[in-house]
């Protein structure tokens, strides 16, 4: 249905996602976003994750993150809410002894994630899941992997959390760190029709060799030859959506594609991407919304067209936001200055009408 729609024709369409605020509603109704990421290295990414799908539209961010990343997350704004439940490897909390420590240290990631390990798992089982299992049941959707960083114990969580999102049966979207993870381990989320994976030309790529499909990302391949590629690696997935990240972003499973070739900005920056993935968590959870008639509101879409239209319309919104700033800032634009236009871009694509009672 959507592939062979024009770009105007998808963001006309995509209005009918755009979730109302009716006096009706109440706090979360809007979403409830959980970022789950960051480390004392990389605090800027679930920051923006968040803060992004709260400025589209979400009406609570989390983000659950490394302890010693949560006191500077914090001072990023206090809008956002910040859980600090993940531990990694060396904090001193866990009083492992030098050489156990240090026998971790060499293990490879795949040894430490095949691994029954039990001093990992102790840790996992008694001091980080406790905390973030009454979080996540109160969440609409979770985006894993912004700024997660490597740490051994940290992506062991990580597959642990991302067990308990699939018994829970939530939503979930896997970006950054977490693509690393899945190019060693794709049973995570193999068969999981409610995950999303977003990956890059080189996360892309790490993902198919896992996979046994050959790609040279120094070759230039046709648009109808990635598009193959991209159904093919969702096949081997279990026909999960996959927005793969490029010039022009590829967004489908196996069986249904849509390309957003929207204009967006000449300049690649640090963080544009953890915007995106904020933005396509609150798309996402409205196309839910919109799928469960939250509001009063025709169905017209099915489960697979409503979430890759959610997709797309996160797309166009930060490619627009992104060209705003960067025709205002130019060569120095940041991330930051991204988040400024979100809204002048939201107005200008969906032409929202807050308080519309029906749909479009």
């Amino acid at each position: 249905m959507l592939r062979n729609k024009t770009q105007k024709e998808l963001i006309h369409l995509s209005r009918q996602l755009i979730q109302p605020l009716l006096p009706n509603f109440h706090k979360g109704q809007a979403g409830k976003i959980c970022i789950i990421g960051g480390n004392e290295d990389y605090t800027g990414a679930p920051f923006f994750s968040g803060h992004s799908a709260a400025l589209v539209g979400a009406d609570l961010s989390h983000i659950i993150c490394e302890k010693q990343a949560a006191p500077i997350i914090k001072t990023y704004s206090p809008d956002l809410m910040v859980h600090p439940y993940l531990i990694d490897l060396e904090n001193p909390i866990l009083k492992i002894d030098e050489e156990e420590l240090n026998r971790l240290k060499n293990l490879s990631i795949e040894e430490i994630l095949e691994n029954n390990n039990g001093v990992l798992n102790k840790v996992i089982d008694e001091l980080i899941l406790p905390k973030i299992q009454g979080l996540l049941t109160k969440m609409d959707i979770i985006v894993v992997g912004p700024g997660f960083g490597r740490d051994p114990l940290m992506l062991k969580s990580l597959v642990r959390i991302l067990e308990e999102i699939k018994v829970l049966n939530k939503p979930v979207i896997l970006d950054a760190d977490a693509l690393y993870l899945l190019s060693i381990q794709p049973k995570i989320v193999a068969g999981y029709k409610k995950a999303i994976i977003t990956p890059n030309i080189v996360e892309f790529q790490r993902i198919a060799k896992k996979l046994e499909i050959p790609i040279d990302i120094s070759k230039h391949y046709s648009q109808d030859v990635m598009i193959d590629q991209t159904q093919e690696v969702s096949q081997k997935l279990g026909d999960i959506i996959i927005f793969r990240k490029g010039e022009h972003d590829i967004i489908g499973n196996s069986k249904s594609i849509v390309i957003n070739s929207y204009p967006g900005s000449n300049k690649r920056v640090g963080g544009q991407g953890d915007t995106l993935t904020g933005a396509i968590a609150t798309l996402t959870n409205w196309s839910n919304n919109y799928l469960d008639k939250l509001w009063d509101n025709k169905v017209e879409l099915d489960v697979t067209d409503a979430h890759l239209l959610a997709c797309f319309a996160a797309s166009s919104l930060v490619r627009s936001a992104s060209g705003k700033a960067f025709k205002k800032y130019g060569r120095s634009m940041q991330t930051s200055n991204i988040h400024e236009f979100l809204h002048d871009a939201f107005l200008e694509l969906f032409d929202d009408s807050i308080f519309r009672l029906s749909n479009i």
